[in-house]
């Protein structure tokens, strides 16, 4: 079997090659600690004390030894001006010392040389990424992320590539047994009757099944009629099959994988296989997909349908309130005016009574003629004080609401009353009393009697539901769907068969396999420094009130100019503007040379990058043909700038359209765009101007912030919003960006999901440069968040809205910083016995996310959903709670620290601007219902904006090689510096106007005949 070709033949030379050094990498990486130099200054040969510098380099940089044929000429000069020593003769570096030298650097640093039995680490790493059909170049930085954590020297490329090739084969042999022994013939008969030739669609035969790809977006009752009945279909099969689904024991990203091959292919490559099981394999995955995604489907449905429902009760609501407003305001005026009549009342018979001038007789007739005066009067003043009293109970109940949402339950009836019926739900994880009452109307027919359980229903509502004695049968199924409504979202009510409504404990990995593997995958992960956890957070502990201590003690001592407490007394913090001179010299630069068409920009880019290698066909194990490069960069502009590929083909010349949408078909997957930014965001890495940008040399900042984005059509996961949509509806589109002005990272999500769920996908998308500091604004921020990206490595830092208001926290009570002066106090003490219980269920939820097995943002949304009952969401959230303190600390103490997280945020705010320009066409509304294609065209147009501004650097870089003499060279450098290359108006994305005069005989229409028609 050959190899997989996971790296293009360059770029596998490169891996197999020692690095190579800009001259501040130089500087830093030859840099020997004071042990390590003793060393040196004791070996007797200059080519000894050169060749075990070289080495020291390269193996601090990349985790491996070179022989000393392939040391760079660079770093041999660089070496024996820091020994001192003319230029030696490598070739007389002998193996004996060369091996010598390697041990002593392993043993100086803590590591192994790889052998042999360090290879089932990798292996089984590998096989459990090849079982989710990872993409393998992502399986391949996980192999050196593994040797890197293990402390074990970087194998080869050639054998890394054998264990990921091996992996795959094996995994999938494996795969295709375990469905091989589980089908019966019935089985094999069903799932050859789905492999029918079926219809001609143009040039194409494709089975019946494959009619049903696209899943329905609307929540009109016709389209959800017409969505069940297809659901049915996949429902039944899926129940059909169960046996065999639980043999073969498909992930979920696996599932995806094969069933978006069958999507993609035609029934010629369906049937294409030797092996019949194998395409069985890719028809039992297409349906365990659409029935599991048409479930979820349902469910959003529903939720739309029910939360469409609340919003027009409350709508109706509000227009009832403001229609009786008038009415209760008269009431109210005349019942004032009533209390006064009354005060009158009381006061004149008061003064009669107490009159010392009439006799008895006098005051009774006096009172008498009183109480005839007011008697008409008290008892209209009844009347209307039993109508406000009635009207005030009622909205003590909120009966108006009740009133209306009774109302407006057969309207709802009708929209979800099949949907409730299709689902398939999961008892054991499910609240017990919401399926009881689920099942009794599906028992019932959705009819109502008064033996329906209520145990779902709160006090206020088992008081209006009913009347009489008797239960209202429209309120309490209203009160149901609302109830379902907010279960979902809340995790009280799973499905059993969904990708995204399952119990969180699903897409955790396995208890089981978790108990026998735990070491193991600590290590795999790099997680093994946490696995001690009473004694990590013994750690912490320290570091924490060493914190506090420092920081409050430059406040005390007036060393933290820019503190100050407000006039509430509480902790205050001021940061002085950033200096933004120079800002318009590159803006001017790169327009000085006039427009540029953005398919130039990409032609160059791409040249310079090879970056449509990286579009590779959706089999991970085959190679195919590719199409041209222009055929590609017509697809990114196509879904890059909203133009939609059959558009972009009709205005375009060159691009035949099939073409196009085969190209996009096969080779523009989320995994291949991804690679194409991450090749664009690594050479952008590589510049000098853009490694000018970094505040601190080895460590790299980054940000993210979202901006809305409207949807032209149907879209389950849009929401309405008036503030951003206006009468429409829309999606978030969340971007990440790094200090280099480098965007690795875009996705898109519903506008009502809290940002913060998705700021960990982004950093683990971020597969070129790991990222050690992180900012966002207060939606990218959650405690949770704070402690699950301390676990990654990357130091949280956003910008805090009222951070006076913020909470932070000590393991020791507030008493004992209070007792030495200080200013900044903790709220409370941590919970440690909390975190520490839980501790293994923290790392189980983070190995989960480091392994790739589920994304931190359906792992968050689940968890969140949960709320403060789940012992892992509190766990978590006190372990955050400690990491957010640092932060806060380290944030009112460090000036410099706070002006780059606002930087920072600035350039992801610019970058948002930058977006919305490059997806200009059809009025920047995504065309797409389905999120994956709307992140199709998300990833497209961070594309374009990543290869504009590498374009720009180029063109910077081309100035400085060409500056006259050093002072203008250093001047450009600097003015670059100090300026922002997220800049687009010297580009042209709209094309190009031809203007050139056509001939006489080139005219579309004779205008003297049409002028001489008559009709």
């Amino acid at each position: 079997m050959p190899l997989l070709s996971i790296l293009e033949p360059k770029e596998a030379k490169r891996f197999d090659s020692p690095p190579a050094y800009t001259k501040q990498e130089r500087l830093v990486n030859f840099q020997l600690p004071p042990a390590l130099k003793r060393s040196v200054s004791h070996m007797k040969e200059d080519v000894s004390k050169v060749c075990f510098l070289i080495q020291y380099a390269y193996f601090k940089t990349n985790a491996r030894f070179y022989s000393q044929a392939k040391f760079r000429k660079r770093d041999i000069t660089y070496a024996c001006n820091l020994v001192g020593c003319n230029e030696v003769d490598i070739s007389t570096y002998n193996s004996k010392t060369c091996n010598k030298h390697r041990i002593k650097l392993l043993e100086y640093r803590g590591w192994r040389q790889f052998n042999e039995n360090h290879r089932p680490i990798l292996v089984a790493f590998a096989e459990k990424q090849a079982s989710h059909q990872s993409e393998p170049r992502l399986i391949l930085k996980g192999l050196v992320d593994l040797c890197w954590d293990n402390q074990i020297t970087v194998p080869s490329y050639e054998l890394l590539t054998k264990i990921i090739t091996e992996a795959f084969n094996t995994t999938e042999h494996a795969l295709l047994s375990r469905i091989d022994q589980a089908l019966s013939g019935a089985h094999r008969q069903k799932l050859n009757a789905l492999l029918d030739p079926g219809h001609l669609s143009g040039n194409r035969r494709m089975p019946p099944i494959t009619s049903f790809k696209k899943i329905e977006q609307s929540i009109k009752p016709g389209k959800v009629a017409e969505s069940i009945k297809a659901a049915q279909i996949f429902k039944e099969y899926y129940g059909g099959l169960e046996i065999v689904y639980d043999s073969a024991d498909l992930s979920d990203q696996a599932t995806r994988f094969y069933a978006k091959w069958l999507e993609k292919a035609d029934y010629q490559q369906i049937t294409q296989f030797r092996d019949t099981t194998k395409s069985y394999l890719y028809v039992l995955a297409f349906i365990k997909d659409q029935c599991f995604q048409r479930q979820d489907a349902l469910v959003k449905t529903f939720i739309k349908t029910v939360t469409a429902a609340i919003h027009s009760i409350k709508s109706k609501l509000k227009e009832h309130e403001e229609s009786t407003k008038k009415e209760r305001n008269e009431a109210l005026q005349k019942l004032n005016d009533s209390h006064k009549s009354y005060m009158s009342f009381a006061k004149a018979v008061i003064d009669v009574v107490g009159s010392q001038h009439s006799g008895p007789n006098e005051k009774y007739y006096r009172i008498e003629e009183l109480v005839h005066e007011f008697g008409g009067i008290s008892k209209e003043d009844e009347e209307r004080l039993n109508e406000l009293d009635e009207y005030l109970s009622k909205e003590s109940r909120n009966q108006a609401y009740y009133d209306l949402m009774d109302k407006e339950a057969a309207r709802l009836q009708r929209r979800v009353s099949r949907i409730i019926s299709f689902l398939t739900f999961d008892r054991e994880t499910s609240e017990s009393n919401l399926i009881d009452a689920i099942e009794y109307l599906s028992e019932t027919d959705f009819e109502v009697f008064d033996d329906a359980p209520v145990d779902f229903l709160s006090g206020p509502e088992l008081k209006v539901v009913f009347r009489n004695g008797e239960i209202l049968p429209s309120l309490y199924r209203s009160l149901l769907y609302f109830e379902m409504a907010k279960a979902f979202k809340g995790g009280r009510l799973n499905l059993a068969h969904s990708y995204e409504y399952r119990a969180i404990q699903s897409y955790l990995l396995d208890e089981n396999y978790w108990a026998k593997n735990r070491h193991d995958i600590l290590k795999q992960t790099g997680l093994h420094h946490f696995a001690d956890g009473d004694q990590y957070l013994e750690t912490l502990k320290e570091t924490l009130h060493e914190k506090y201590d420092s920081v409050n003690s430059r406040i005390n001592e007036t060393g933290n100019e820019y503190f100050y407490l407000n006039r509430h007394g509480q902790p205050s913090i001021r940061t002085p503007s950033i200096d933004t001179k120079d800002k318009e010299f590159i803006s001017d630069a790169l327009s000085a040379s006039g427009y540029i068409p953005i398919l130039d920009v990409l032609w160059e880019v791409n040249s310079a990058t090879r970056f449509t290698d990286c579009l590779k066909h959706h089999s991970n194990k085959n190679v195919k043909m590719k199409p041209k490069e222009e055929v590609f960069l017509a697809g990114i502009i196509g879904k890059g700038c909203n133009i939609g590929i059959s558009k972009l083909s009709k205005i375009s010349t060159g691009i035949k359209e099939h073409l196009l949408h085969n190209a996009v078909n096969w080779h523009f997957s989320l995994e291949n765009l991804h690679e194409v930014n991450n090749k664009l965001v690594e050479t952008i890495g590589h510049l000098g101007l853009a490694n000018n940008y970094l505040a601190r040399p080895a460590i790299l900042h980054s940000s993210s912030d979202g901006r809305k984005v409207n949807v032209s059509v149907d879209a389950l996961h849009a929401n309405y919003s008036f503030k951003y949509f206006g009468k429409d509806q829309g999606v978030t589109l969340y971007t990440f960006i790094d200090e280099r002005q480098a965007i690795f990272h875009s996705t898109v999500f519903s506008a009502s999901d809290r940002e913060a769920a998705y700021v960990l996908d982004g950093l683990m998308n971020n597969n070129v440069t790991p990222n050690q500091i992180h900012s966002t604004d207060t939606h990218g921020y959650t405690e949770k968040i704070f402690g699950a990206s301390h676990m990654l490595g990357v130091d949280f830092a956003p910008r805090l809205k009222d951070l006076s208001r913020q909470r932070i926290y000590a393991f020791s009570a507030k008493k004992t910083f209070k007792k030495k002066g200080y200013v900044l106090l903790p709220s409370r003490t941590i919970k440690r016995n909390l975190i520490l219980k839980n501790w293994d269920d923290i790392l189980r939820f983070m190995a989960t996310i480091k392994m790739r097995h589920s994304t931190a943002s359906q792992l968050f949304k689940r968890l969140s959903s949960y709320s403060s009952n789940h012992p892992l969401y509190e766990a978590l959230q006190e372990f955050g709670r400690i990491i957010k303190s640092q932060f806060i600390l380290a944030y009112y103490d460090d000036v410099a620290l706070r002006q780059q997280i606002q930087k920072q945020l600035n350039r992801v705010e610019l970058s948002n601007k930058f977006s919305h320009a490059v997806f200009f066409d059809n009025d920047q509304e995504f065309q797409d219902g389905e999120v994956e294609d709307q992140q199709l065209s998300a990833v497209c147009q961070t594309i374009i904006q990543n290869s504009i501004i590498l374009w720009n650097y180029m063109y910077l870089s081309k100035m400085v090689l060409e500056a006259k003499d050093k002072e203008q060279k250093q001047q450009i450098i600097d003015s670059v510096s100090h300026g922002s290359v997220i800049t687009w108006k010297h580009v042209n994305l709209r094309g190009e106007y031809n203007f050139t005069r056509k001939a006489a005989n080139d005219a579309l229409f004779d205008f003297q005949r049409i002028k001489a028609l008559r009709v």
